[in-house]
């Protein structure tokens, strides 16, 4: 191979790598939060709505996987069985969109059939981020909303990355060639954290988010392990449920991301305006803090109703990253993700998790073994 094919061959390597990266970005990716600002303003607690979607979400998979099945089901390893589940509730529950389907339908109560949650959606404008002319993203785009879950008030975010990015680090577990352990995963997720998918982006660390991750990956391993399996098989093979799942075996006070706090770094570069931008960020929200908790003791009950009513009546649609995002800065980052995969491994094992397809056809062999607790059909439910 001469030179310039050479050359030629190396460009369009990258540029495959670039379109790879790019596709990563693709996955279910949450917003960042403002959980100060209206700190003041109470919310119901919406534990009950998000149990019952869970449960909604693994009857219905449940009930499909039955049926697909047929008479096929008493030949099925529990392994099979298990993959068989985890391909359909893919299928239907985690999307291909920039922010997770919990995030979308709760945050912005835009979904037919999905229960009316209390949450404040807040414009980019009003958070933190924007009065401390903080990076792009966090200042300028949607912010996810605030809701309460199992008393506990956190960012809708904190359910995409419960939910989504908990299903997609549970099932590289389950793999046999990627050969992880959960202290891989907490390692992963936070390499993650710190990339051009989080902080290199947002100049935001959020260990909360990674606590969520954690949580969503119990959850999906609790649905047929653990010492009280949610799901388990009849004798004649069929799946069924054994106990419903309550968000609240998982949601703990870290998901708040005032109770373990974010770290800021605006730029990568320790210099004085960075460290000026973060320290402006950190007492801007000291000051939000301060307010929120002399307006919940000073303002009038009649006056807190007016105020939480036009905030609950709001409906701010979320921005789409492909048609808001300038390309300039899509490009960059683009090629801050391209040099970052390079040169960093863990970047590298982490984008493999979000990137690679473990439940298609002809994978089964890839998953880890599995034992399926077997039981009468008296024992199913509750």
């Amino acid at each position: 191979m001469n030179l310039r094919q050479r050359a030629k061959s190396s460009f369009r390597d990258v540029l495959l790598l670039l379109c790879a990266l790019c596709a990563v970005t693709s996955v279910s990716r949450a917003s960042e939060s403002d959980p100060w600002t209206y700190a003041y303003i109470p919310l119901a607690d919406s534990s009950a709505q998000v149990s019952g979607r869970l449960d909604l979400a693994l009857e219905s998979v449940i009930a499909e996987v039955n049926a697909s099945a047929g008479e096929r089901r008493l030949a099925l390893d529990d392994r099979a069985v298990e993959f068989a589940f985890f391909a359909e509730f893919r299928r239907r529950n985690i999307r291909d969109v920039t922010w997770g389907l919990f995030e979308l339908c709760i945050g912005t109560s835009s979904c037919d059939g999905w229960p009316e949650i209390e949450r404040i959606q807040m414009y980019p404008e009003e958070s933190v981020y924007h009065a401390a002319g903080w990076r792009f993203i966090p200042s300028r785009f949607h912010l996810a909303s605030i809701v309460k879950v199992c008393g506990v008030r956190m960012g809708a975010d904190k359910l995409t990355h419960f939910f989504d990015d908990g299903f997609h680090y549970f099932n590289a577990l389950r793999s046999r060639s990627k050969n992880l352990d959960p202290e891989d995963i907490r390692r992963l997720s936070m390499a993650f954290e710190r990339s051009y998918m989080g902080t290199r982006m947002t100049g935001i660390l959020s260990r909360a988010d990674i606590e969520a991750n954690l949580a969503g990956v119990r959850f999906y391993s609790d649905i047929f392990s653990g010492r009280k399996p949610m799901i388990g098989r009849d004798p004649n093979g069929r799946l069924v449920q054994l106990r419903k799942p309550d968000i609240c075996d998982y949601v703990t006070p870290h998901f708040d991301e005032r109770v373990l706090p974010n770290e800021y770094t605006y730029s990568m570069i320790r210099t004085d305006r960075a460290v000026s931008h973060s320290q402006a960020l950190l007492e801007i929200i000291a000051a939000r803090e301060t307010r929120s908790a002399r307006l919940s003791r000073e303002l009038d009950p009649a006056d807190l109703k007016l105020i939480k009513a036009a905030l609950l009546s709001r409906r701010i649609p979320m921005t789409h990253w492909q048609s808001d995002f300038p390309r300039p800065r899509m490009l960059t980052y683009g090629l801050g993700m391209v040099s970052e995969w390079l040169i960093d491994t863990d970047f590298r094992q982490v984008s493999s998790i979000f990137g690679f397809d473990p439940l298609k056809p002809g994978k089964l062999a890839d998953r880890k073994a599995l034992w399926i607790e077997h039981v009468e059909p008296a024992h199913a439910g509750g």
